[in-house]
């Protein structure tokens, strides 16, 4: 950060004399605490840049530690709420020695301010590190802009099953980075150092999902629906055999090729016409008779039991039928109807917009009182579904690399390690997240440094890591997924 920059934020205006508080007999840790709750946010560096300013100023070899520690606010647009949001960041940069190298710039946040003096105290009567000490009182996570970042699983819970959410923040829940110390919401986390670890990337990440629906038919189907913004790919991670006793289970998604050729025969060129025609009225006729039972307060007679199961099976035969197992892909742009049906489970990776239009549901829809399907019926395409081209990036023994989806906001791949087989990897001024989904991966990053991911563990990739490596680091094949922002 430019001494201009720092001139804009109006620092030399605040309070910026240093507290020194010795650390033993030979050392001190040099102490800022700014407030920079009033400053304008588009003119605000992050509290990185600032405490690498005031850092690039020591000189005296004695201070061991530097700290900063600022008050911020800001809006969670994420809550749909106006209020601001009070918070602290601390940044901790730990001198290696006296010639002026340093190993560690480290940060954590936490929302339930600490005022001055407990601050001091915390730090003070505590064998650990300034930021291990306030990290653990505060149960915050400590982030580092060279290392990869845990993201802990939040589980929402759906009329068809549950989601996991590893990057998810939105109004029903807000993932977190977790590590030893405790957890930090995933906007507060990728913001302490955001110039180092986003760049120009929105902290509205890739959407990290996994997707558990109930193995029983009907109650573990999801919506029928269609996005107008969103981009998702889904990679089946299990099949219930329960529900599928032979191991392959049904997504449903496009229109019926046997619809399509019935359509054709009897219609010609103007098939499309009727099939979007007797598929509305389909949708229709369930519909009215769907909201009849979700109103009702009366037990349901076989009668009209066995009409709901017609008019469904009639409305849905419009929809394809394509079938998975363990280890397959399927994607869906914009405008394509799909539903992921019982007992198939998957990893989800989508592009981060929370909209869809639903076309119908087999149970009663909770979160609106409407069906969108005449929406839906104005824009969906009428084609059969076609699964994504896998397009092989590396392959060598040991070694496959393969890249899954080409979307315009990000791309996903795919990667097969044999034991003991490394991958490089260069981040280019994106960030990457990843999965695995079998077998066991060591993370190193440029100076060596390793964490171990387990199956349906995931990582955030800062962008300043710049390099990492995956190793397999077991006896078994390892499979990890990465996606990468455009």
């Amino acid at each position: 950060m430019t001494g201009q920059k720092n001139a804009e934020l109006n620092l030399f205006n605040l309070e910026t004399e240093p507290t020194l508080i010795e650390y033993d007999k030979n050392s001190f840790i040099i102490f800022y605490h700014f407030n920079l709750c009033d400053s304008d946010k588009s003119n605000s560096p992050d509290s990185g840049q600032i405490a690498d300013y005031l850092f690039s100023k020591i000189k005296s070899p004695k201070i061991i530690f530097f700290l900063l520690l600022v008050d911020r606010k800001r809006k969670e647009k994420w809550t749909e709420k106006n209020n601001y949001i009070f918070y602290q960041e601390l940044i901790e940069i730990k001198r290696k020695d006296s010639k002026k190298i340093f190993y560690s710039k480290r940060g954590c946040v936490w929302k339930k301010y600490l005022d001055r003096d407990i601050f001091l105290e915390v730090i003070n009567q505590n064998n650990l590190s300034p930021i291990e000490a306030v990290a653990k009182n505060r149960k915050a996570a400590i982030i580092h802009a060279e290392t990869p970042f845990r993201l802990d699983t939040l589980d929402i819970k759906k009329p068809w099953g549950y989601e996991k959410w590893y990057t998810g923040v939105e109004k029903r829940g807000v993932a977190n980075v977790v590590d030893k110390y405790g957890k930090t919401e995933l906007p507060y986390a990728l913001n302490i150092f955001k110039k180092q670890i986003l760049k120009n990337h929105h902290e509205e990440l890739i959407l990290l999902k996994k997707l558990i629906p109930s193995g029983k038919e009907i109650i573990g189907d999801l919506y029928y629906e269609m996005h107008e913004k969103k981009w998702e790919v889904y990679i089946v991670t299990e099949i219930d055999k329960s529900a599928w006793p032979n191991g392959e289970g049904i997504i449903k998604a496009g229109i019926s090729p046997k619809k399509i050729d019935e359509y054709r025969k009897e219609h010609d060129k103007n098939w499309k016409l009727f099939l979007r025609k007797d598929f509305k009225k389909a949708i229709s006729e369930y519909e009215d008779l769907r909201r009849y039972i979700d109103n009702s307060q009366n037990n349901l007679s076989k009668d009209l039991r066995e009409k709901e199961k017609k008019l469904r099976e009639k409305a849905t035969s419009f929809v394809g039928d394509y079938f998975v197992k363990e280890g397959d892909i399927v994607s869906f742009p914009t405008f394509q109807i799909h539903s992921l049906q019982h007992g198939v489970k998957v990893i989800e990776f989508q592009t981060p917009h929370y909209e869809r239009l639903i076309l119908m549901f087999g149970q009663k829809v909770l979160t609106q009182n409407f069906w969108d399907s005449e929406e839906v019926f104005k824009k969906m395409e009428t084609d059969i579904y076609k699964p994504p081209k896998i397009e092989i990036l590396h392959k060598k023994k040991g070694i496959l690399i393969e890249r899954f989806v080409n979307f315009p906001d990000f791309t996903a791949d795919r990667l097969f390690l044999q034991p003991k087989m490394i991958s490089e990897n260069f981040l280019e001024n994106n960030y990457h997240i990843l999965i695995i989904i079998s077998g066991q991966a060591t993370i190193i990053n440029k100076i060596g440094e390793k964490i171990f991911i387990d199956p349906e563990d995931a990582v955030f990739i800062p962008i300043s890591m710049k390099k990492y490596i995956i190793k397999n680091s077991r006896s078994e094949p390892l499979i990890c997924l990465k996606a990468i922002p455009k």
